[in-house]
């Protein structure tokens, strides 16, 4: 009984001067609290084991407190190449937007095709494009011109001549191949 409380507070005494000396050489920081609730958990661990192997008859290790099998944390595969080409493709799409919408025309659809071979990968293959004439806003002022005959002049919207320059500007500006577009 003697050698057994010599060999529990020998190991005490041990768990003391290593806890203690692993504070000292910390520096001071936030890792050092959890460091000490570490360390005193490891104390209680080594104070309370021999009471309950004495108690119990078995004796208490690592081993046999075994923690369930965990399967290692996979990251979900990201498409890089699929990331950066729609990135690109939107990037287009809002410069175009904003460039039309600056000329007077709201864009109701969009979309772009690329070159997906590798010599030419990323030039723009066609740009098919859905528009329609900005409504003019409050602050403009706009001629009125009086018809005595009372004939109404109809809108007609976009002229083919408007659209053949948008077509221009969007085949050398954006080097496009092929420019559709189409008036809503």
């Amino acid at each position: 009984m003697v050698n057994w409380i010599s060999r529990w507070t020998q190991s005490i005494v041990i768990a003391v001067i290593i806890s203690t000396i692993i504070e000292i050489i910390l520096p001071n920081s936030n890792i050092k609290k959890y460091v000490r609730t570490v360390i005193g958990v490891y104390i209680v661990f080594i104070i309370i084991s021999p009471i309950v192997t004495k108690i119990t008859g078995k004796e208490i290790t690592l081993d046999s407190l075994k923690l369930p099998e965990t399967k290692p944390y996979e990251k979900p595969e990201l498409d890089t190449n699929a990331y950066v080409e729609t990135t690109y493709i939107n990037t287009i799409k809002q410069d175009i937007i904003k460039n039309i919408e600056e000329k007077g025309y709201k864009v109701l659809n969009l979309e772009i095709e690329i070159e997906r071979q590798e010599e030419k990968y990323g030039n723009i293959n066609s740009i098919n494009l859905q528009i329609s004439k900005q409504k003019k806003k409050l602050g403009d002022i706009q001629p009125v011109v009086i018809d005595v005959n009372n004939q109404q002049k109809e809108d007609k919207g976009i002229t083919n001549e408007e659209i053949q320059g948008l077509k221009e500007y969007l085949e050398k500006n954006y080097e496009a191949e092929k420019v559709f577009i189409n008036e809503h």
